[in-house]
């Protein structure tokens, strides 16, 4: 399948409990006031397989998964789904930063349950009136108090 994104950032030690490769979504319809992500939205669209993404990921050696992030992926349901299941075949860990919450993400991308592995969901707009310095889940700084970052697994038995 073609995935559509904007660009792929090796060696990212903050944005996920691992080492990743980030890769931007192509758009965001959520709004979020303060958005600092908001600029991607002008960078050209590029188009690879999941396969030729994930390869060009584990080229790095110092690379241990995937980091969807970066807009909106939910706008891009099949393209996460594609790109997230062939991340886990090849048991590589991945977390996916949404700004919804994890019902609305689920409603959005419900084929997510299906999937197992080592798989995290950040979710929670970005609020700038609830900024925070030392708000941390899995080793990560998140930037609003209202943000999370859950394992899939636990999502999907608390439902």
């Amino acid at each position: 399948m073609q995935i559509r994104y904007k660009s792929i950032k090796h060696e990212r030690i903050e944005d996920a409990p691992f080492v990743g490769a980030l890769v931007c979504s192509i758009d965001c319809n959520i709004g979020c006031k303060g958005c600092f992500n908001d600029s991607l939205k002008n960078e050209k669209i590029k188009c690879k397989t999941e396969h030729e993404i994930l390869d060009e990921i584990q080229q790095d050696s110092f690379n241990e998964g995937l980091i969807l992030a970066g807009l909106e992926w939910s706008l891009q349901a099949n393209e996460l789904i594609a790109l997230t299941s062939e991340a886990l075949n090849r048991n590589m860990p991945v977390i996916i930063y949404t700004g919804y919450s994890i019902d609305s993400f689920i409603v959005r991308v419900p084929e997510i349950r299906n999937l197992y592995g080592e798989l995290y969901i950040k979710h929670g707009a970005f609020d700038e009136t609830q900024l925070s310095d030392n708000h941390f889940t899995y080793g990560v700084k998140l930037a609003s108090l209202n943000q999370k970052i859950e394992l899939i697994e636990d999502i999907v038995c608390s439902l």
